[in-house]
């Protein structure tokens, strides 16, 4: 698999898709990704002295709660560990970010993610109503044992940084594994993980994992397993974790 045509091929892709269009002293950005009601994610971006201010004008924030979402207090902890993870500061219900002139590509590439973390929320379990799904992997991993690190970066070599829900430490006989939790398993959230591994890879060891944790209690659209599967990530489903060959892709031993 020739790693650095498929991350130029999606570069590509992603710049084609992308459209702007000057409002008053913003610029709307509209993106390829799409949110919980299959519209595309839009951002604004402005000059701010010599450097630049984003914005989501509030429609991450308001979507959810026009769709009938409530913030209870796990779930503000939570939006609030997804902002401190992307930088990114909540103002009323508007999602907000600065960046140096020289950091405009990272800034923006990290406000679309966590615009994507908070839309994701949406899918929380509705059964579960003070749990998400985090959580519950955490809670698996304690009882379980499998130690980790939560909330890391890694630098590409596109030179962006991309976030990784958990690290799994590399043992005498097993590698280094990143994780990622995919509450709402999409063709949108499939894509922006594929893209942050396969940028992230070629700078780790040569055989570092990519471990996707689908939350199988929502929707699984076609084809995203099987695109993970292509693009050699690991696939665990959540109603599958303790089987044998989930278990064994996130213990030491």
């Amino acid at each position: 698999m020739d790693i650095q045509k498929l991350i130029d091929e999606y570069a590509t892709w992603l710049k084609s898709e992308i459209t702007f269009e000057k409002i008053g002293e913003y610029y709307e950005i509209t993106t390829p990704y799409l949110d919980i009601d299959n519209d595309y994610l839009q951002i604004y971006v402005r000059q701010d002295g010599d450097g630049f201010h984003f914005t989501d004008d509030s429609a991450t924030i308001h979507k959810l709660k026009m769709s009938g979402f409530q913030f209870t207090a796990n779930r503000k902890a939570h939006l609030q560990r997804i902002l401190n993870q992307y930088g990114i500061k909540l103002i009323g219900d508007e999602l907000i970010a600065k960046a140096p002139a020289n950091s405009f590509a990272q800034k923006k590439h990290l406000f679309i993610q966590a615009m994507l973390r908070i839309d994701d929320m949406y899918s929380i379990s509705k059964s579960k109503v003070s749990s998400l799904f985090l959580d519950d992997i955490q809670e698996f991993f304690e009882e379980r044992e499998i130690f980790y690190s939560d909330n890391v970066q890694f630098t590409g070599i596109s030179g962006f940084s991309h976030s990784y829900d958990f690290l799994l430490q590399r043992t005498r006989t097993k590698p280094e594994r990143l994780c990622q939790a995919v509450n709402n398993p999409n063709k949108s959230s499939m894509g922006n993980i594929l893209f942050s591994w396969n940028d992230t890879k070629p700078a780790r060891k040569s055989d570092s994992q990519l471990i996707v944790i689908l939350n199988d209690q929502n929707s699984v659209a076609r084809g995203v397993e099987d695109a993970f599967l292509n693009y050699d990530a690991k696939v665990i489903r959540w109603s599958e974790r303790d089987k044998g060959e989930s278990l064994d892709l996130l213990t030491a031993s």
